[in-house]
């Protein structure tokens, strides 16, 4: 599994203080796992590939607060010290794989340029069988990644856990930002987009608006609101979101932005929120996620660490990235 120099150069290596490293043989963190992108072992089965979108100039057009660009180092952080006892096996055995690419390099470019680069990296690695993990940025960056899975044009479904539904017109007609990604890909004509496969988990009444959800029902597509998962509990609204995601869909994109966490746990987000999921709610519904054969890309957006507390958002960040992984080793089976 090769990934084309043309990819690579359109990314900039993680400066190495970035990533944690430990000291303990016996006790690796996922920081020492890491596999250099032109070090991927042919008789890998599954590659997970790091990607950060270090920017916010969508989230700053969408009237948010601005700090989301430091997000991909934050989370890097965290998710580096981590220990890896449930990935560790699959991993050491190569049939697990994680890169770091580093990230789209952001400096003095347009949102629409790093639009671009990010659509080309996210295709590239789509088209090399691997499974890109984007690192935002704001939720602008889910729009790059539809595009790419409309290039590669396979049925795809979408699950955005979201307390807002992200589908708000651009501005002036032409320009994206973070409220809108979902608008884009429904009004998309030429999409891969398979039929009723586009789900919202756990928007709030109070941040989306009823033309919004209309708006999502006008497509054929779900909205499936906090208070109703509340009622039939996490786990079983989850396993029916991801079976209606794929009902019709070969591909699965699962898109999550942590302002769907409580503020209590999440403080640290672009547009927090007093509540929202829990944790271990959140964590649960990633694992299971990747765990699903379908899944081919996933993303965290709308950290922003100049709001966090104690690193609180940061860490939770880095939980989710492990447990993306960490059900990537369990489609593996026993080591």
């Amino acid at each position: 599994m090769t990934i084309p120099d043309k990819t690579r150069r359109l990314l900039r290596s993680v400066p190495e203080e970035a990533i944690f490293h430990g000291t303990d043989p016996e006790d690796p963190r996922f920081g020492d796992l890491l596999t250099p992108i032109d070090e991927i072992p042919a008789s890998a089965s599954i590659v997970a590939v790091i990607v950060g979108i270090p920017q916010h100039i969508g989230v700053e057009r969408n009237g948010g607060r601005p700090g989301a660009e430091e997000a991909p180092r934050a989370i890097r952080m965290a998710f580096t010290k981590l220990a890896t006892s449930a990935v560790e096996r699959a991993i050491k055995s190569e049939r697990l794989v994680v890169c770091d690419a580093g990230d789209i390099d952001t400096n003095g470019k347009t949102l629409e340029q790093i639009h671009d680069e990010q659509h080309d990296v996210v295709s590239s690695l789509l088209h090399a069988g691997c499974i890109p993990i984007l690192l935002g940025g704001g939720h602008d960056t889910a729009w790059p990644t539809i595009r790419a899975m409309n290039y590669v044009g396979e049925p795809f479904g979408v699950i955005n856990i979201d307390a807002h539904a992200d589908v708000r017109p651009l501005i002036d007609d032409v320009r994206s930002h973070s409220g809108s990604p979902f608008r884009q890909m429904l009004t998309e004509p030429s999409s891969a987009l398979a039929p009723a496969s586009f789900l919202e988990f756990g928007l709030q009444q109070t941040s989306v608006s009823r033309s919004h959800l209309d708006l999502i029902a006008h497509y054929g597509m779900h909205a499936i609101m906090l208070d109703h998962i509340r009622e039939r509990g996490v786990r079983t609204a989850w396993d029916d979101a991801l079976m209606m995601a794929t009902q019709t869909a070969s591909k699965l994109y699962v898109s999550l932005d942590m302002d769907a966490v409580s503020s209590a746990y999440a403080p640290g987000v672009s547009a927090p929120a007093a509540a929202g999921f829990t944790p271990e709610e959140v964590l649960h519904c990633v694992r299971a996620a990747a765990t699903h054969r379908a899944l081919c890309a996933f993303d965290i957006v709308e950290v922003n660490p100049r709001y966090d507390v104690d690193g609180r958002t940061a860490k939770l960040a880095g939980l989710v990235l492990a447990e993306v992984i960490a059900g990537l080793a369990d489609r593996l089976g026993p080591s």
